[in-house]
């Protein structure tokens, strides 16, 4: 997955991640846009965790 995210830091990563994880929790959330939503954040989850390996957070 590297690469997907070329313009985003680390913090702003780490900001769409919190964001998304309380918007999972929204009254009223379709079965598929949660399955979306979970989707989009284990790709940031992936990215996050390649930025800690390649910087060696």
């Amino acid at each position: 997955m590297g690469g997907s995210f070329p313009k985003l830091s680390y913090k702003n990563l780490q900001t769409i991640k919190h964001a998304l994880q309380q918007y999972l929790k929204r009254e009223g959330i379709t079965e598929n846009d949660k399955k979306s939503e979970q989707a989009l954040l284990a790709k940031i989850k992936d990215e996050i965790e390649l930025m800690r390996e390649r910087y060696r957070f």
